[in-house]
């Protein structure tokens, strides 16, 4: 991974926005998008886990998928957001 080093008033302008930050040129034209590293991982969990059973059950009747058929919903998905 590339490495970019910017000064500190970037940073605290990034850091104190909060949430994930578009960067944009002067243009206005989308570079690219900043989240803070602490937020990365972050899930809020709703609801109950499912019982051992109920993951057994989904195990043996869910949807399966080759790992080509994974490539190329990832491939998709990262499409959509370019």
């Amino acid at each position: 991974m590339n490495t970019v080093v910017i000064d500190g008033p970037t940073r605290d302008k990034l850091l104190a926005v909060g949430g994930t930050v578009e960067i944009r040129d002067e243009s206005g034209a989308l570079i690219g998008q900043f989240t803070k590293l602490t937020q990365i991982g972050k899930y809020v969990i709703e609801g109950e886990w499912p019982s051992d059973e109920e993951l057994d059950r989904r195990t043996r009747e869910g949807r399966r998928f080759t790992a080509a058929q994974v490539e190329e919903r990832l491939r998709k998905l990262k499409e959509s957001l370019e």
